[in-house]
């Protein structure tokens, strides 16, 4: 794996900043959710099963009746939440930036121009802090996971740059046609 399909990786583990709920009947109320397609009292049973206790005693922690519970039982139902909460929170957090929020980038890399006329800049090192549009993180995570190359990813980082910051939403440079991203000294993601 090349670093920048490395530091995607990284932003959609880290992606997630939401708590897990913090009282006892909370994440019970949420671990009965999980339980889908089933009633009430199967839900309870089963979460009752992953965390060793009665349907019953479930039931009352759910409805807020006993309000805590010896540090064993917390600690499991704890782990039961974080190993459900994690993965729905990350998937809300990816698709909301390939629909609508866009991914923010910061890279420090050579950046080299081509304009209509056949003008070029040399490339130079540049420190960019900028935030990618949604189509462009769609295309991020849809090239890496077709397995596109190290080069295609950073022409689709470089493509976004180029619409964001070099042309500013075609309000200037308008003649730039390429943006060439290459010697990537630093790339980092944020799903925010």
């Amino acid at each position: 794996m090349g670093l920048i399909e490395d530091r995607l990786d990284e932003a959609a583990e880290t992606a997630y900043s939401q708590p897990i709920p913090k009282t006892l009947g909370a994440r019970i109320r949420f671990l009965l959710k999980q339980e889908k397609g089933v009633s009430r009292a199967e839900a309870a049973r089963a979460v009752a099963e992953k965390i060793g206790k009665s349907q019953r005693t479930v039931e009352r922690y759910r409805d807020d009746k006993i309000k805590s519970t010896k540090p064993e039982t917390a600690a499991l139902v704890e782990a039961e939440v974080k190993k459900l909460w994690q993965p729905i929170v990350k998937a809300k957090k990816l698709q909301a930036a390939i629909t609508t929020g866009g991914i923010k980038v910061d890279v420090r890399a050579k950046f080299g121009f081509t304009s209509p006329k056949g003008t070029t800049n040399d490339p130079r090192y540049r420190r960019l802090t900028r935030r990618l549009d949604a189509t462009t993180a769609a295309a991020l995570f849809e090239a890496k996971a077709a397995g596109a190359s190290e080069d295609d990813l950073a022409q689709i980082v470089a493509d976004g740059l180029r619409d964001d910051y070099f042309t500013d939403g075609g309000t200037r440079a308008t003649s730039l046609q390429q943006v060439e991203l290459t010697g990537i000294d630093h790339i980092r993601f944020s799903i925010t």
